[in-house]
């Protein structure tokens, strides 16, 4: 986890601006919920998943991702690319959904669309540290620091990396009525696919607590 502590004061730049990657989490940022569908649960319902990537990979694992975090809370889901003559997720409008979910039993359809988001995070390479005064030191994550004051300098290496945003739609497949939306945001410190993967699980506990599975 890329967050540094300066030895002279336990300093930590943990935090600074959003601008250290491990100090970010996945968490929805902002949801709304169809008062008409207050108190009602949509279990029993199949679910049509389709998910909107950058490509076809990222497309893929999203939707593989909701089918497992759905299918452990004993929900039916269907993958969007496993329908034949389903368009592709970008072009699809509900009505194209409507049509390419006939015969698959589904009665609500997920929409998640993936993006990065806005922050790029700057990830320093290793560390060299020098300390001066007091006669202890130590290695502390890619620098040193020796007694009452440490210093480090990059050795170069350093990466750039991008979160991933989300952006959720839960409508109900018959009457095209939006149930549900949300948006969500996840670390920079962890690859592509682990992005993922965390941010379809942090949705599916929000629908969840949101009473709707």
């Amino acid at each position: 986890m890329p967050c540094f502590r300066f030895a002279a004061r336990g300093l930590t730049t943990c935090g600074l601006l959003g601008m250290i990657a491990g100090c970010a989490t996945t968490q929805i940022d902002s949801q709304w919920k169809n008062p008409d569908f207050i108190g009602r649960s949509l279990m029993g319902n199949r679910v049509l998943v389709a998910c909107k990537a950058p490509d076809e990979t990222l497309r893929r694992l999203c939707e593989d991702q909701w089918l497992v975090n759905l299918g452990a809370r004993g929900i039916s889901a269907v993958r969007s690319y496993s329908l034949s003559g389903f368009p592709p997720v970008g072009a699809a409008n509900s009505k194209a959904i409507s049509l390419a979910a006939k015969g698959s039993g589904a009665g609500t359809v997920v929409n998640m669309e993936l993006t990065p988001s806005d922050i790029a995070v700057v990830n320093p390479g290793p560390q060299l540290g020098v300390g001066i005064g007091g006669g202890s030191g130590g290695y502390h994550g890619g620098g040193f620091s020796f007694g009452g004051l440490g210093m480090s300098f990059p050795l170069g290496g350093a990466t750039v990396t991008h979160g991933m945003a989300s952006t959720t739609k839960v409508v109900e497949l018959d009457s095209g009525v939006l149930i549900w939306s949300g948006n969500a945001s996840t670390a920079t410190d962890v690859n592509v696919t682990e992005q993922v993967s965390a941010l379809t699980r942090v949705v599916v506990d929000e629908l969840m607590k949101a009473g709707l599975f």
